[in-house]
């Protein structure tokens, strides 16, 4: 068969259908414990506090990270689309580093955030349940390993890839801008759009996945440990907000200049008018479910 590349349409149909696929996995999920509680004769309540520990969460999750596995498959299937390559020990030192800086720098911002989202009495608690010793290490693997290799497959792998032949700028903004969509929480907005851009430069540039998930998984191990030990940097609330600003400020101004660095691009592609109405249409879909969840 004949194999051929990943397309604008491929990338929105798998950011659209992806997160279709992932919401209707875990109410599949919790239909199936609802249906073993009963068998088994739990109430209730004693099923939804099961969910609300590590393990629970975890196999909830399980279930949502199989299917954008299922769909990175599904997707790449007989598509010329090699991400999978040869890893250096340099690199992978550099990209752990990259990672750290990251989330030092964009640390301040989910302060500031946190913060303001507590005055409007908006909960900002990202772990739906409370860290113990024991979950710990549950939630390295379904808060930090599983989501930072399956999430990079879907974003990077597929969507990111389909885009890619159109430039720099549009295929890293718009997978930014899906990827942060995709985590459909008020509470999580910001943070995912930075990040998505770091990781989207970063598969630009390496066109290797490898890196993209060495950096997803550090950041996310550092999210978790730092709300497992309650760290906090010792800053007034001013201190946050201006640091927030001038680490935003450099954060972005840093992504732009290798964005446009040597922008020219013998390959890049002109954006086909059907190629538009697919990227509006699966982000406006998006966006309407995200704000029916949020707000109704």
């Amino acid at each position: 068969m004949e194999e051929k590349k990943l397309t604008v349409k491929d990338s929105s149909l798998a950011f659209f259908v992806g997160f279709l696929l992932c919401q209707l996995s875990v109410v599949v999920a919790t239909c199936i414990g609802l249906i073993i509680a009963k068998i088994f004769k739990f109430s209730t309540n004693q099923f939804e506090l099961f969910l609300n520990t590590g393990l629970g969460y975890f196999i909830l999750t399980l279930f949502l990270d199989l299917t954008m596995i299922a769909i990175f498959l599904f997707f790449n299937k007989n598509k010329t689309n090699k991400i999978f390559k040869k890893i250096t020990t340099k690199k992978v030192l550099f990209y752990i580093l990259v990672a750290v800086a990251s989330f030092a720098t964009l640390y301040p911002i989910i302060i500031c955030i946190d913060s303001l989202l507590i005055r409007l009495n908006i909960t900002s608690n990202t772990i739906p349940y409370t860290l113990t010793t024991k979950n710990y290490f549950i939630s390295i693997l379904s808060l930090v390993i599983l989501p930072a290799i399956c999430e990079e497959l879907l974003f990077r792998g597929i969507i990111f890839k389909g885009l890619k032949q159109h430039g720099k700028i549009f295929s890293v903004c718009i997978t930014a801008i899906m990827f942060s969509i995709f985590h459909m929480s008020i509470t999580q907005t910001v943070y995912p759009l930075l990040m998505g851009l770091l990781l989207s430069v970063i598969m630009f540039y390496e066109d290797n996945i490898y890196y993209c998930i060495i950096v997803h998984t550090v950041n996310n191990f550092l999210s978790l440990t730092v709300s497992y030990f309650n760290l906090k940097l010792f800053f007034n609330h001013w201190s946050y907000i201006i640091l927030a600003i001038v680490f935003a400020c450099l954060f972005i101004a840093t992504l732009t200049y290798f964005i446009i660095k040597n922008h020219k691009n013998n390959e890049k592609q002109p954006l086909l008018k059907n190629d538009k109405y697919y990227i509006i249409f699966s982000i406006a879909i998006m966006l309407l479910i995200w704000l029916v969840v949020a707000f109704v």
